[in-house]
């Protein structure tokens, strides 16, 4: 009888995890627990006019390329990964500018050319994207090109 009860409760007992992250079905539901959203943007294409601000992405390279989001909030850093994509961040939020922030990164982008890598530190407008690092090298083929670029924006893309 007490080994019953014993394999009753285990059973139980094994049920509760199951439980438990029933209730947090879905992966945006825990963009929650953040105030913020770091978009990070990566692909074998051109980012921006060559005479363009770093800013001003193409609306091509925003289309065409990967997407890595990571729920952060004002002030944090870590490290964030794909297949092709690593990333440590750190960022700041400047005094008395509630949508800016002082953003140290370092990153290594794997393409079918090689490895692409930037670090830096920069000021990062929350909404505005950012192209942080890329290359471009000329083959006969054409011009081949791969950019990375990054945004704070809140959950939802703003």
């Amino acid at each position: 009888m007490q080994r019953i009860a014993s394999q009753i409760t285990l059973l139980f007992l094994s049920l509760i995890p199951s439980i438990a992250l029933a209730e947090n079905s879905a992966p945006d539901d825990y963009l929650a627990k953040k105030p913020l959203v770091l978009e990070v943007r990566y692909c074998e294409c051109l980012a921006t006019k060559t005479d363009g601000a770093p800013s001003d992405l193409l609306p091509s390279f925003l289309r065409e390329s990967s997407l890595l989001k990571v729920s952060v909030s004002s002030k944090d850093n870590g490290f964030a990964s794909s297949r092709e994509l690593a990333i440590g961040y750190e960022f700041k939020p400047v005094a008395g500018s509630p949508d800016q922030f002082q953003f140290n990164y370092a990153g290594n982008y794997s393409t079918s050319n090689g490895n692409r890598a930037g670090n830096g530190e920069l000021l990062l407008v929350q909404g505005q994207w950012v192209n942080l690092f890329g290359s471009q090298h000329e083959t006969q083929a054409g011009s081949q090109h791969s950019n990375v670029a990054v945004r704070l924006a809140k959950p939802g893309g703003s």
